[in-house]
């Protein structure tokens, strides 16, 4: 995997599990679409989780890519389930 896809994967996910949120509030305003959509973007975000972790820290550049995909992938698997919440418990 390139160095930006690395790093922006996890914001990418957690970019398209927002506007895909908003898109169906706008358009048909249904539970079982945040679900399908929350679901999705989870598992995403765990392929890359796994991807990004058995990824060998040969240098320092390495250790701290690495590190800064966790962390994002970290954040958008906090974000998406924070934002499917409010759908999903109405």
């Amino acid at each position: 995997m390139k160095t930006w896809a690395l790093l922006l994967g996890g914001p990418l996910v957690w970019t398209v599990h927002f506007f895909g949120l908003y898109a169906v509030a706008e358009i048909a305003p249904r539970v079982g679409l945040v679900a399908a959509l929350t679901v999705a973007c989870l598992a995403a975000d765990l392929w890359l989780l796994l991807r990004v972790r058995a990824l060998p820290e040969t240098d320092a550049f390495a250790a701290w890519r690495r590190s800064v995909a966790i962390g994002g992938v970290a954040l958008s698997l906090l974000a998406v389930g924070w934002q499917a919440l409010p759908a999903l418990a109405a």
